[in-house]
């Protein structure tokens, strides 16, 4: 997937050019990965610095690492911090998985004890974030891309009230994980923002349709976005589309 997502990326250049000046660090000060949490992560800080910050967690898609949705964070607005995680099962040089795919009933799933422990670390991640840099608890956003949009779900679906929203981008609600899910207050005021592509072959647009009425069941109203022509990738209408959802959080 992280080819995919570089070629997705190509097209989002001019987003980034334009949207430099929100990058107010030393060259090179947000290329440093650090290790000292559950999962390592390259952290950016905004020009007002981190106390009571709002911070954006970015999740890969498989294959890919820590640097692929990173490269996207002048595009986002300026006052976040954003975090980008790596994934913990290592597929080959640079490249790593949330957890092993697999099929159940012949629909998409993965690993359950791989899920189970990537849920756990990033869980795990966005509370040492806050503890450590002082970010605001009660503005913290999930935006993941395939793997990472699916684990968005279920960090956010059973940790109830750890974030504030999730940015799902090309993702799907494993039947795995509804029977873990509990009606809550806190699920309720859940925000969601979805975006898929008509054409996307791997994972289809009925695994967004389908999670966005899901969620309408426990009082959550998604902002769904499907893309005709769009394959499992990014496009500037998506990108710009999520951002101007973050912006009005």
């Amino acid at each position: 997937m992280r080819i995919l997502q570089k070629l997705a990326l190509v097209s989002l250049l001019w987003m980034v050019a334009v949207s430099a000046l929100a990058d107010q660090n030393p060259p090179g000060a947000d290329d440093v990965l650090h290790d000292d949490l559950s999962l390592p992560y390259l952290l950016h800080v905004p020009q007002s610095g981190t106390k009571g910050a709002p911070l954006i967690v970015l999740l890969h898609g498989m294959g890919s690492n820590e640097r692929d949705l990173y490269a996207l964070k002048a595009a986002f607005p300026a006052r976040f911090a954003i975090a980008s995680a790596r994934a913990p099962y290592t597929l080959g040089d640079d490249s790593y998985q949330w957890y092993r795919s697999t099929q159940v009933h012949g629909r998409l799933d993965g690993d359950p004890a791989q899920l189970d422990a990537s849920r756990v670390k990033i869980a795990k991640l966005v509370d040492q974030l806050v503890s450590r840099y002082g970010f605001d608890s009660r503005e913290v956003y999930l935006v993941g891309f395939s793997q990472g949009a699916i684990m968005s779900y279920e960090v956010a679906l059973t940790n109830q009230g750890l974030v504030k929203g999730i940015g799902v981008m090309s993702g799907a609600i494993y039947e795995s994980l509804v029977p873990q899910i509990k009606a809550s207050f806190a699920l309720s005021h859940l925000h969601v923002f979805i975006s898929h592509g008509d054409a996307d072959s791997r994972i289809p647009v009925a695994y967004a349709q389908s999670a966005s009425l899901w969620l309408t069941r426990f009082g959550i109203k998604p902002a769904l976005h499907v893309y005709p022509g769009m394959e499992h990738q990014i496009s500037e209408s998506a990108l710009r589309d999520l951002v101007d959802w973050l912006s009005n959080q």
